[in-house]
């Protein structure tokens, strides 16, 4: 057991309910608290107890936040959301909250991750595979057609193909600080990608490349990570990682280029997890100052798919 009481938030939520499940195989926590905006969810069925929080932008949240983890004497905070995230970064809660230590990436790599255009402009520095990106109202896209994207939060919520000038206009009136940013063909050269960089330095990666259901992977295939380590390393090194990432990218004619990163751990967290990467994992046992043990990459070519589950509760 790494820890006793560990909170996880959005615990409705399939990233949430992936790591309850993780650290319930791994023997990683004696108790597992959970919160969310509402009851009707499975959480309870993975929990021992599943709390009501209001959402991040609520002026209620970090006292209702806190009142949990006094409640039910939690020792580590795990938050799903980048909103969530986002509102401990600005309170500088990032690494504690009410005496608690947070579970994230370094700070550098949430700061950046949470704002798209900020990534956009750290990897380009590095001259590391980006599409080009540009602000809504401060400049028109290069080329048509283009991605219509929120610069910050969800990348896949409000995404749009902007095909014509007249929707560039549109857009112009209605989306102004959002971004336009290259399309990246071919669709189906799509990857998603673990990183993890542990406090000694070594850089951890996986590479899988998937097909999307729902917003969510659907299906994956473990890739090669080879083409992919010299990107992977220098974004690691760009953002001076410490903890877990995911990397969202495309192959395209001109090399892989990087469209988004997510500083929180992502919905394909169980995949990697069954396939060895226990990035999760690492990040609690780091947590206490303990050893992470080797890695040994999966063989290319393994497939894995999301099924559906049935969870009865009552």
């Amino acid at each position: 057991m790494i820890y006793g009481t560990m909170l996880i938030t959005g615990c409705g939520g399939d990233i949430a309910l992936a790591l309850a499940r993780i650290a319930r195989e791994a023997g990683a926590v004696r108790q597992l608290i959970g919160c969310d905006i509402h009851a009707d969810h499975a959480g309870a069925a993975f929990f021992d107890r599943c709390e009501l929080a209001p959402r991040a932008n609520d002026g209620a949240y970090l006292e209702a936040l806190r009142r949990i983890v006094i409640a039910h004497g939690v020792d580590i905070i795990v938050p799903m959301s980048e909103a969530e995230i986002a509102v401990l970064l600005a309170a500088g809660d990032l690494s504690a909250f009410a005496g608690v230590p947070v579970l994230t990436a370094n700070r550098l790599a949430i700061e950046t991750g949470l704002d798209k255009y900020a990534t956009f402009n750290r990897l380009a520095a590095r001259e590391l595979g980006v599409p080009w990106t540009r602000i809504v109202g401060e400049a028109p896209p290069l080329a048509l057609p283009c991605i219509l994207k929120r610069r910050r939060g969800q990348g896949s919520k409000d995404l749009r193909l902007v095909n014509t000038k007249e929707e560039v206009e549109i857009a112009r009136q209605t989306r102004a600080g959002d971004l336009w940013q290259e399309l990246l063909l071919p669709e189906d050269q799509e990857y998603t990608c673990g990183l993890y960089r542990s406090r000694t330095g070594e850089t951890r990666m996986i590479v899988l490349r998937r097909r999307l259901q729902g917003g969510l992977t659907g299906a994956a295939v473990v890739a090669d990570s080879t083409p992919f380590s010299p990107l992977l390393h220098g974004i690691a090194d760009a953002l001076q990682l410490n903890g877990s990432i995911n990397v969202q990218l495309r192959l395209t004619a001109d090399g892989p280029k990087v469209f988004e990163i997510n500083p929180r751990f992502s919905s394909t967290v169980r995949f990697r997890d069954k396939l060895g990467f226990h990035d999760f994992i690492w990040s609690l046992l780091e947590s206490r100052g303990l050893a992470i043990g080797d890695y040994r990459a999966p063989s290319p070519g393994i497939r894995m798919y999301r099924t559906a589950d049935e969870v009865i509760i009552g």
